[in-house]
């Protein structure tokens, strides 16, 4: 019978192996196109068998999976903090928001965009995608929904407007970061913020 002691370092060997191939599948996600991932490509990097990879993940698309859950949280949070910041000081809280933005795709967008071509091949990862870009779609139709109401804005239909949005934001951020060399985050930022800030305009003041 294992000691608590061994226990314990079993299930610390077994979170680091499951971080290296996290890691490992990363990687290779922002360099390369999905369909150039395998099995073999990702366990190469870190030494380990196929055999070793199965007694951790199911397959590549629950590895997808689990790196878009951590990158899509952040993403989120992006979008959260602007909902509490909205309303007073408009329309600083969304140029913040949109910088929050610019930076995540800085930071993520080849993995972004390997994201995207998974969810092209893959339902389970397209389901999450579109689960995901729903999320970010109802958090900013209410809030600007919320800024219509209190009579800080002037839009048609909240979430309409939302899903029209998001739909650009992905859309040209994926093209000025998904790729190698990427774009001018201070140009991609200035461009978005003309954007919003002629769709959603403040009421004009008495």
């Amino acid at each position: 019978m294992s000691t608590p002691a061994q226990r314990t370092r079993q299930r610390d060997h077994r979170e680091s192996t499951r971080r290296q191939i996290l890691d490992a599948a990363e990687d290779l996600l922002r360099e390369r196109p999905f369909r150039e991932l395998t099995v073999d490509a990702v366990m190469g990097e870190i030494g380990l068998t196929r055999t070793s990879f199965y007694r951790h993940f199911d397959d590549l698309t629950d590895v997808v999976l689990r790196l878009f859950e951590e990158v899509s949280e952040d993403l989120y949070e992006v979008a959260k903090q602007w909902s509490g910041a909205a309303g007073a000081g408009y329309p600083d809280p969304g140029r913040d928001a949109l910088a929050g933005l610019v930076a995540f795709y800085v930071r993520h967008g080849p993995l972004m965009r390997a994201f995207h071509e998974a969810a092209a091949a893959d339902e389970r990862i397209e389901r999450a995608v579109r689960e995901m870009t729903g999320r970010m779609m109802e958090v900013t139709g209410g809030t600007l929904e919320r800024l219509a109401e209190a009579g800080v804005l002037q839009v048609p239909d909240p979430h309409e407007l939302a899903r029209a949005m998001a739909i650009m934001n992905q859309s040209y951020l994926l093209s000025q970061f998904g790729y190698e060399p990427q774009g001018d985050p201070a140009v991609a930022l200035a461009t978005l913020r003309t954007i919003w800030l002629r769709l959603a305009l403040p009421l004009p003041q008495p």
